[in-house]
């Protein structure tokens, strides 16, 4: 039986919310910290089904994870005999699938990486045959390009990597972030564009703040990124807010109207998601933002629709898509054909949740396009969210506005934001 969930129409948002620990930064922490020689304090680490998953694969290949008042210790390094036997469930975390392919290629042992859902359906290929050409030994289990792979660990040796993520910046990630377990490191180059760059930036600044030696410049294609380990481990990383879970509350001000900050956030950011906030300005939102908060205001009458590029800012896609839906006239959202790749096919998603809440959605190759308004209908509506965080967190938007909307399985978004309908109700009158 499925469930579903009615968010009743608000007549305005107004409040205060404080921003979810990042997801991005908790996973590139958690990873960070099994490979470090000291424990270290995660402070404020996001609890979700994501971050959960690539705990227990971490602990599963010798990390010890555990927890303290203000979030986690985690002590490492990964260890083990070369010829143990460690299976790997990644759950349905397209983050920790990526991730832990570098790092057990890394590590000794014998590893069998496996998932659930869609992530056996998502794309690992390209990250695959880079670790091959740096001396990895990994094979398919099943159908090739995809998961369950086979991993003899610690067979990945320092060198120049060449990798393809025009399709997921998180293949770039996961060689950057296996870099501090192999001696002498790696240098890693972008074979073809970076889809969703802002992220290796932020893979970036973790290693940084984990004292690791970072070199080169990601913003130059073919220019490759040195990545060694770094002689002064640190102790304490605190997470900050996550832009791609607070904009869903931020562009609630745009659905409803009214004023809601959301707190935990640095301002101004290079954040990917971040990117999004002058969107919502060209939408008719105003934006404000402090040293450690954003707010918006807005009036349901101002929205505007939108054309935009949006291939370095990708989760921030659905919550927009959902304003567009209640604006007068075409909005485009281009570039974003790695979209199809996510826990669902966020472009068929999106438009299949829009066309229900009874605006035309279009969806195209790499592109989707939306005519607003939706026109409200009579009964009760079913929204679907294909079982996708971030399309319930659109259908949410939608339902600010709208009357007889019903969210389909609306605790998807355990994924990233558990709290997330706890935390809007908070804001709605």
């Amino acid at each position: 039986m499925t469930d579903y969930l009615a968010f009743p129409p608000a007549k305005e948002v107004r409040g205060s919310v404080a921003a979810p620990p990042s997801k991005s930064a908790t996973n590139r922490a958690l990873v960070l910290a099994a490979l470090s020689e000291e424990a270290v304090e995660i402070v404020r680490p996001l609890e979700s089904e994501d971050t959960r998953a690539l705990g227990r694969c971490l602990a599963a290949m010798g990390a010890s994870l555990e927890a303290v008042p203000q979030g986690l210790r985690v002590r490492g390094p990964l260890a083990g005999p070369a010829d143990r036997d460690v299976t790997l469930d990644a759950g349905e975390s397209g983050t920790a699938a990526r991730f832990l392919t570098a790092v057990a290629s890394a590590t000794p042992g014998q590893f069998l990486l496996t998932g659930s859902g869609r992530l056996c359906e998502r794309p690992i290929g390209e990250l695959v045959l880079a670790l091959r050409s740096a001396g990895a030994s990994i094979e398919y289990t099943g159908a090739e390009g995809h998961l369950p792979v086979a991993i003899s660990g610690g067979s990945l040796r320092s060198g120049r990597v060449a990798v393809d993520a025009s399709r997921s910046s998180q293949f770039l990630s996961a060689l950057l972030l296996a870099a501090p377990a192999i001696s002498g490191g790696l240098e890693v180059v972008s074979a073809a564009g970076v889809a969703s760059a802002p992220y290796v930036e932020t893979t970036l600044e973790c290693l940084r703040a984990f004292g690791h030696d970072v070199s080169g410049d990601p913003s130059r294609e073919r220019e490759g990124i040195r990545v060694t380990r770094g002689a002064r481990p640190v102790r304490r990383y605190e997470v900050p807010g996550d832009y791609s879970s607070a904009l869903p509350l931020l562009a609630a001000a745009g659905a409803a109207g009214g004023r809601v900050t959301v707190t935990g956030l640095v301002f101004p950011s290079a954040d990917a998601d971040a990117r999004a906030l002058p969107v919502l300005e060209r939408m008719g939102l105003k934006v404000e933002g402090t040293s450690g908060a954003v707010s918006i205001r807005a009036r349901r009458e101002d929205l505007r629709p939108v054309a935009v590029i949006a291939t370095e800012f990708p989760d921030a896609v659905p919550a927009l898509a959902a304003l567009a839906a209640l604006a007068p006239g075409e909005s485009r959202f281009e570039g974003i054909a790695h979209l199809r790749l996510k826990e669902s096919d966020r472009i068929a998603a999106l438009a299949a949740l829009l066309t229900a809440a009874g605006a035309t959605a279009t969806a195209l190759e790499g592109a989707l396009v939306v005519e607003g308004p939706a026109a409200p209908r009579a009964g009760a509506i079913r929204l679907p969210t294909f079982s996708d965080h971030r399309i319930a967190m659109a259908a949410a938007l939608l339902s600010l506005s709208l009357p007889g909307l019903l969210i389909e399985n609306p605790d998807c978004v355990s994924k990233s934001y558990p709290e997330f309908f706890r935390d809007l109700a908070t804001i709605v009158a």
